[in-house]
Formats: structure tokens, sequence, C-alpha cells
């Protein structure tokens, strides 16, 4: 599982349901962080794959210091990025959303939960600097009344199977494969190869599917700028 906190966030790479954004610059609106500390954040370290006409984020299976062999995605060549899946209220939609962040945003929760603690109980104004797919895009916030909120008094969100896919390692040759992943409660099992992978991908592969399916404990594509 490639989960990460803020002390080791500098060993990963740079960086629909309901999703929080703000399209363009000068956006602005009015959240609640749905954390307490800085603990309460972890960042996920994915991989961006392409079904059929749709591209989503699956999580890495190896932390930054294990083998790429533990991870089939990584095996094949597939580029690590690392996200914040941030749960945060929308004031103005009564809706709790998830809001998609660079690792780098790291920083910027340090800080705010330096300065309020718990973080829940301060609702923001954030406003985008910077427009629509500007990479250089920040985020000012401005604190705009504090109160006893707790995170138990917000909907749940959680970002896995929504923002990002968990899979096992058997269901990423099968997408190795195939270009897809099985049917959920299906028993499918990848037989095939890609034409394009060259033998000693394909001989990988296979030697990944002897390796025992990942246990994993039961926890649970905006603007990437």
């Amino acid at each position: 599982m490639a989960r990460f906190s803020y002390e080791e966030s500098d060993n990963y790479g740079a960086p629909k349901s309901n999703y929080f954004n703000l399209k363009d610059d000068g956006d602005t609106a009015r959240i609640r962080f749905l954390l307490n500390n800085l603990n309460d954040l972890l960042g996920v370290s994915v991989h961006e794959v392409q079904v059929g006409d749709r591209r989503m984020d699956v999580e890495c299976l190896r932390a930054y210091n294990e083998p790429v062999e533990k991870c089939p995605l990584c095996a094949d060549g597939y580029k690590v990025n690392a996200k914040l899946f941030i749960p945060v209220y929308d004031e103005a939609s009564k809706e709790s959303k998830i809001w998609t962040r660079g690792k780098t945003f790291f920083n910027k929760m340090s800080s705010l939960c330096a300065r309020y603690n718990p973080l829940v109980s301060t609702v923001f104004e954030v406003e985008r600097i910077g427009k629509k797919g500007d990479t250089s895009t920040t985020y000012e916030t401005y604190n705009v009344s504090t109160d006893n909120a707790r995170v138990e008094d917000f909907p749940e969100v959680s970002a896995e199977g929504t923002a990002f896919q968990v899979k096992t390692a058997n269901e990423l040759n099968y997408y190795l494969d195939t270009g897809m992943f099985p049917e959920k409660n299906s028993n499918q099992v990848a037989t095939g190869t890609r034409q394009a992978g060259n033998t000693q991908a394909v001989e990988r592969r296979a030697a990944q599917r002897e390796m025992p399916v990942r246990r994993r404990p039961s926890y649970n594509e905006e603007d990437n700028f």
C-alpha cells in the first residue's frame, strides 16, 4: 500500500462523485477541512491508467523503498504520481467533498494545522490564484470564523473507490494484459498478453501472478493545478 505521511512526502514524486475544485483565477469558496490535525491527512501514491475513454487513478502497491516488482504498474514503467485527497465540507452546497491536490500542498496544510487546532473548527475562504491549466496556480486561505465543530458533525466522504481505485496485483496484471479491469464479483483471469508488450514484461507479469493477492485493511479528475 502506498500511503504516506507529511514526514515521508519527500520520498515520493512531484506531483466525480463529489469533487471540490475552483476552476479559474479568482474563484472562491468557503470550506472546512474535515481533519483534526496533520496526522489525519495521508498522501496516496497513484498511477494514472486509461480504461476505454476514461482516465482513472489507481493506488500504487509499493512504498518508495520497496522493489518495483511489488507493483505490476511500476514494473511495467507507469509513472507514479503523489497526491493528496483532502476531505472538505463545502459550506455553500452543504456537502462533503474530496479536493485533490499535489503533494506540495502538504506545506500549506502543515501551516494551517499549526495555527488552527482542531482544523475542522475553522471555516476558510479559499481563493484560486491562477488561470485554468496554469501550473503555477496557488491557493490563498482566509480565516472566516471558528466554532466548536467536530469532524463527526459532517457527512463522511471517502476518496477510496471514487477519486482513486484500489486494485490487487492480480487485477493490475489483468489490466496490463487486457486494458480493462475484471468485473466485480467475477472470476476472470488474465489469459492473454498485450501485443505491444515485450517478452521480458510478459515474463515478469507471469511471475507476479504467482504472488499472493495483497491484503489491505478496510479503509476507505479534477483540475490538477
